[in-house]
């Protein structure tokens, strides 16, 4: 197909279908492309780029859940339901008082949420794959 990346059965893996690409594309020079990184660096770069884009986006789903919850609450104020201990019907209360007692566990799982992406969001590239990097690499220029 045209205009579309193909693999080919000589490429081993992703890294060298990117490298046979690039040098059809630039010619030799894509032969530096791993200079200052490791395939490693770059896999894990990967993976904590998706894992930050899909905690973005869970969180943005728990936020939307959330606002449904709080309109619910107030719009249905007025709204009775059995309250339950050990399995059995207890008194009346508010759906509204129920219904809101699920946004604290979700509020902490929001706060959860951020600190892991906080520990997601860290550079892994000019680590190395063994011993670090015997290149003077700007990881601070890399991150942004």
């Amino acid at each position: 197909m045209s205009g579309t990346f193909q693999i080919q059965a000589g490429d081993e893996d992703i890294h060298t279908a990117n490298e046979r690409r690039l040098k059809e594309i630039i010619g030799t020079v894509a032969g530096k492309l791993h200079t200052g990184r490791s395939r490693n660096d770059q896999n894990a770069t990967d993976i904590r780029i998706w894992v930050r884009e899909s905690l973005k986006e869970l969180r943005k789903h728990v936020l939307e859940f959330l606002q449904v919850t709080v309109d619910r609450a107030e719009r249905e104020i007025d709204v009775l339901m059995p309250g339950y201990t050990h399995m059995q019907r207890a008194q009346p209360i508010r759906w509204s008082h129920w219904i809101l007692s699920h946004s604290w566990p979700l509020q902490r799982d929001l706060q959860k949420l951020d600190e892991l992406s906080k520990r997601v969001n860290v550079l892994p590239l000019g680590c190395g794959a063994l011993a670090g990097n015997p290149f003077a690499i700007d990881r601070e220029f890399l991150a942004r």
